[in-house]
């Protein structure tokens, strides 16, 4: 089976033949499938891996701010043509062991209403996400995969196809 894989202990930047951070028509693909392969795309979290589990809310001041959603791809779909529907299942979602939640100040859809920075960690298992920072609450089957954009590309140079 074809995969995408990660070393988590690194960033996007020093493994670039596993993803991009931005939609751009010269981005080649990093794996060519045929319409109905599947493949394993292993995923970075929304920091590129920078927030590490001890770390506090001061830490975060040193967080590079200018990192992008750091994404895995692109996947070209053999035979996709620009404006082709294409349709994705997720056959299986595994979590990490630990994941973390964030509030930055000024940022986000709901900025007006937090305006305090705050950082939660998670551990993940047996289907349960709980954290010694939020005594009694605990969020069942914890997945969250991000997002699962798509697009046809023109062909295998990997020019994105305009809609």
């Amino acid at each position: 089976m074809k995969s995408i894989s990660i070393d988590r202990s690194k960033r996007l930047k020093e493994e670039p033949q596993t993803g991009h951070n931005r939609w751009h028509p010269d981005i080649p693909p990093v794996l060519e499938v045929e319409p109905g392969e599947e493949v394993v795309l292993e995923t970075r979290d929304a920091s590129d891996c920078q927030i590490k589990p001890g770390m506090t809310v001061a830490d975060l001041v040193s967080l590079d701010a200018k990192v992008a959603h750091p994404l895995t791809g692109p996947v070209y779909i053999k035979g996709a043509r620009p404006g082709d529907l294409l349709e994705i299942e997720y056959l299986d979602i595994v979590p990490q062991p630990g994941g973390w939640t964030r509030n930055r100040p000024g940022a986000g859809f709901l900025r007006d209403l937090f305006t305090e920075p705050y950082l939660v960690h998670w551990e993940i298992k047996d289907g349960w996400a709980t954290s010694p920072q939020l005594p009694g609450v605990r969020i069942p089957k914890w997945v969250l995969h991000g997002h699962g954009w798509h697009c046809a590309l023109a062909g295998p140079a990997g020019r994105l196809g305009a809609a």
